[in-house]
């Protein structure tokens, strides 16, 4: 009895001790906050992976990833913000980290992009994040938007070159226009016609706003801009303008459309799934290089590339740091990649080079659809969401708010869907951008 009650203590003083030491490494354990945009179930399980084998060589750091989609992203970072509590690490759109960067509310990631080797980024790929000498941000992948079109449905017509111009492409609308088929489908909420919009300006050579940041709605190419989007909308599905991403591709898998004005790689995973199998190949869905506007004299297409931020107020920033230079090891970072091949176009050199990377099965079958976006990327053709010229990313912070305005969506509607002459709705949307920008302290004219 004498001895049991003795063994009893002394086990009763190491499980103490056990649960002390336990109690003190949960207790030193730092929380990595993450949000990302990548919703799609390959992706989190993907990012998932990396977070499991990260955590299982640093038990000291508990990495929490959360998905946002798109349109919920940027009003949770702004409540963070403002509640002092922002998550370590976040995916946001270019003018979004422009923005935060020139209010001084995110800490440089020169550190990562050192690991990674600044010469293994492709040069594009700097450009979004980096303001003066440091990096703000870095691309989680790249993907640029495409013209898809149904190659069968054009050959049948006799089509065989893609359109140069606006006109040749409205010209390939109407001949794609059929009782059971529409020319093209275009998104209509919020965040792709600012897209679009700033896409088809780059097209026609113009500008939104010139260098003392007063709007230039009113000038010739946005006239001529929205008068061709006017007469796209003949060629076009009714309520268009409800469609998001998904519904649009929708009209493509769906044999709803012929066209897609700005499709994207991640929908080759899209008509995979559900359109007929016999039809899920680049014989019936294949790309065009999009066309310019009587202004311009090249291409234009939008990158769809957010950069990771590291906040500033955030309670474990190196940690983030340590997480995302595991992210973008070649292994973990091809596991991201393959979980959307088509549009996850690598910021790294080394893994485009990868001989797992380059005998991805889908790779292989849509190689047209990369060498497109490859093509954009290497030739300078593709900019962030309302960037024109490069130095606005840094110039012009305000971008963010005019997204997030309406100012542009409303424009766009009141000429194609309610009838309002070029002349009045584009008065109207400058008088409101000008009155924004006044209200901010960014008007220099």
């Amino acid at each position: 009895m004498q001895f049991e009650k003795k063994y009893r203590v002394v086990l009763g003083m190491v499980l103490s001790f056990v649960i002390v030491l336990c109690g003190t490494a949960f207790a030193a354990q730092k929380v990595v906050h993450v949000w990302h945009t990548e919703t799609n179930p390959l992706s989190r399980t993907a990012i998932a992976n990396i977070v499991a084998r990260f955590e299982a060589l640093h038990p000291d750091i508990k990495v929490e990833a959360e998905a946002l989609a798109w349109g919920d992203l940027e009003g949770k970072i702004m409540a963070g913000l403002a509640a002092g509590s922002p998550p370590e690490v976040s995916h946001g759109q270019p003018v979004t980290c422009a923005a935060l960067q020139n209010k001084g509310l995110l800490l440089p990631l020169d550190e990562l992009v050192n690991h990674i080797g600044e010469e293994n980024i492709w040069d594009q790929i700097k450009k979004v994040g980096k303001f003066g000498d440091h990096y703000y941000g870095l691309v989680h992948a790249a993907g640029t938007s495409l013209l898809v079109y149904r190659k069968d449905l054009a050959k049948e017509k006799g089509i065989v070159e893609g359109p140069k111009t606006w006109e040749d492409f409205l010209d390939i609308a109407e001949a794609l226009t059929t009782d059971d088929m529409y020319g093209v489908t275009i998104p209509g909420d919020n965040l792709f016609i600012n897209i679009l919009t700033g896409e088809l300006t780059k097209a026609n050579g113009g500008i939104l706003f010139d260098d003392q940041n007063r709007p230039q709605f009113t000038g010739k190419s946005m006239m001529e801009m929205l008068d061709f989007w006017k007469e796209l909308t003949k060629y076009m599905p009714p309520g268009w303008e409800a469609h998001g991403y998904l519904e649009t591709f929708a009209n493509m898998y769906g044999q709803k459309a012929a066209m897609m004005y700005q499709g994207y790689g991640r929908g080759a995973s899209l008509i995979e799934q559900y359109a007929p199998e016999h039809m899920a190949n680049t014989d019936y869905f294949d790309v065009w290089i999009k066309p310019h506007g009587p202004g311009g004299t090249k291409p234009a297409a939008q990158v769809d590339e957010e950069p990771w931020m590291l906040f500033k107020g955030s309670r474990n920033p190196q940690e983030a740091i340590e997480f995302l230079k595991f992210f973008y090891e070649d292994d973990n970072y091809l596991e991201y990649i393959q979980t959307v091949p088509i549009h996850f176009f690598p910021i790294t050199k080394s893994l485009r080079r990868n001989k797992d990377y380059l005998e991805t099965p889908m790779i292989k079958k849509w190689k047209g659809w990369l060498d497109v976006q490859q093509y954009y990327l290497e030739n300078d053709l593709v900019k962030p969401t309302l960037i024109i010229d490069w130095k606005d990313l840094a110039e012009k912070p305000y971008l963010m708010e005019i997204l997030g305005s309406g100012i542009l969506k409303d424009m766009v509607m009141e000429v194609t869907k309610e009838d309002v002459a070029l002349e009045k709705a584009t008065a109207r949307a400058q008088k409101r951008a000008e009155e924004l920008l006044e209200r901010g302290g960014y008007a220099k004219w």
